[in-house]
């Protein structure tokens, strides 16, 4: 009994703290209501995945301002490369001090993350995933639910300060049929990122950490430590996608399409066959005739 509460006793101190400091949050983009969803999610898959064995290590917290973060979409259709780019003024992690970024992104139910290609572009520079949840492909948004990824990526320095940026494949769900009069088109809404910050190491030029914002979270993507993350001031615009979304008025015409050209190309493809079977014994026979 005295080792398991001492295994969820640095837990429960975070909720307790997270939940009486949630409401101060000055930041207009992180709501009390989005607060207490994202700390409620970080700490279910930690209990899940057995993070709570390990203590806690705590932050120190650098003279905040401002974060300039950017979003754009590339590509068309329904696979997209959300493109996420965060800029840090210089004087908020250089030496001695040492931080890494965490990028929290809430997918809603009208698009998806396939982990395994997120997984293979990690072999190539791309950022390392780790989903709070399992991750249904084959579903329609109908029948989905929102999820979160946590995004870990190293900073890289440039003249202006130190950049973080991430591409994230997306995937687009089909949506449910429209009936008569309808809209044949639906927007889905990506909200912008949580950007938290760990640092380690003294420096003089820091301010007492706002209990408010920090969150415990996975140190990384592969091991199970818990760190706590400062939440960065700093707010992206949404990105809207369109989706286009069947009639059920067109239903009978698209069956009837559908069937037509499934039966055409099965019959070529037998035509075919029986050519290549006629013309195969033909050249067979004319070659032993030869010989």
């Amino acid at each position: 009994m005295t080792s398991l509460s001492s295994a969820f006793l640095p837990l429960l101190c975070v909720v307790l703290l997270l939940a009486l400091n949630c409401a101060c949050l000055e930041d207009p983009g992180a709501t009390e209501h989005h607060a207490a969803e994202l700390t409620t999610s970080l700490l279910e898959f930690i209990v899940k995945t057995g993070g709570r064995e390990n203590r806690i290590l705590q932050t120190v917290c650098p003279a905040l301002s401002d974060v300039h973060i950017n979003r754009t979409a590339l590509n068309h259709g329904f696979h997209r490369d959300v493109v996420t780019e965060v800029t840090l003024p210089v004087a908020m992690v250089t030496p001695p001090m040492s931080c890494r970024l965490l990028l929290v992104e809430t997918v809603p139910a009208g698009m998806y993350v396939d982990l395994h290609q997120v997984t293979f572009r990690t072999d190539f520079g791309g950022p390392q995933v780790l989903a709070l949840s399992d991750i249904d492909v084959e579903q329609a948004a109908h029948q989905s639910s929102h999820h979160r990824l946590l995004l870990y990526s190293p900073l890289q320095q440039n003249p202006k300060g130190f950049t973080w940026r991430v591409t994230l494949p997306v995937h687009l769900r089909y949506h449910r049929w429209a009936g008569e009069g309808e809209d044949t088109s639906a927007t889905v809404r990506l909200e912008g990122p949580d950007v938290l910050m760990h640092c380690e190491g003294d420096r003089p030029v820091t301010t007492p950490c706002e209990e408010s914002r920090l969150f415990p979270a996975p140190c990384d993507a592969e091991s199970r430590g818990v760190c706590l993350w400062q939440l960065l001031k700093g707010k992206a615009e949404p990105l809207l996608f369109q989706v286009p979304i069947g009639q059920q008025s067109h239903a009978v015409l698209v069956i009837t399409g559908t069937t037509a050209v499934a039966a055409l190309g099965s019959l070529l493809i037998l035509v075919a066959a029986r050519k290549a079977s006629i013309v195969a014994p033909g050249r067979k026979g004319a070659k032993d005739k030869n010989e």
